[in-house]
């Protein structure tokens, strides 16, 4: 019976942390929606801001997407403009945020800031702080860091 509780227990957890992911990504989503972006669209842009130059596959890991989902993604952001795609090292195509995709950023990076800042305002700092480091250990653990 008791391990019955603990597996609802764990389960009761990844569906918390699940639903707080969403709500999440919902929230960024509605933000972003009226610059025509999403949260997908947004996280690659800020990435090929922090990696100028990087490689699609160097992006795909960084972003957590699949290559094949983060090449429709460079795709859409390069028809707007806000991203140029050229060959760089050999076969590799290279990635920079354009003028225009800055602007872009600039523009939404601190309304989504915002989202997550509300968000955590429920949270006293310093539990801000312990849910924070605790979050990165749980993710490190699943990731073997």
């Amino acid at each position: 019976m008791n391990s019955d509780r603990n597996l609802s227990s764990a389960v009761d957890f990844g569906l918390t942390l699940k639903r707080a992911q969403h709500v999440l990504a919902q929230r960024i989503d509605e933000v972003l929606r009226p610059h025509d972006l999403n949260l997908g669209l947004w996280a690659v842009l800020r990435e090929v801001a922090d990696q100028p130059g990087a490689s699609a596959s160097e992006l795909a890991r960084a972003t957590f997407h699949t290559p094949q989902t983060l090449s429709g993604l460079l795709q859409r952001l390069q028809d707007r403009g806000l991203v140029d795609r050229s060959t760089g090292r050999g076969r590799i195509v290279d990635n920079h945020v354009t003028a225009a995709g800055h602007r872009t950023l600039a523009a939404v990076t601190p309304q989504a800031e915002a989202v997550i800042d509300n968000a955590l305002a429920a949270l006293e700092p310093a539990k801000r702080e312990t849910f924070h480091r605790l979050l990165a250990e749980f993710a490190d653990g699943l990731t073997g860091r």
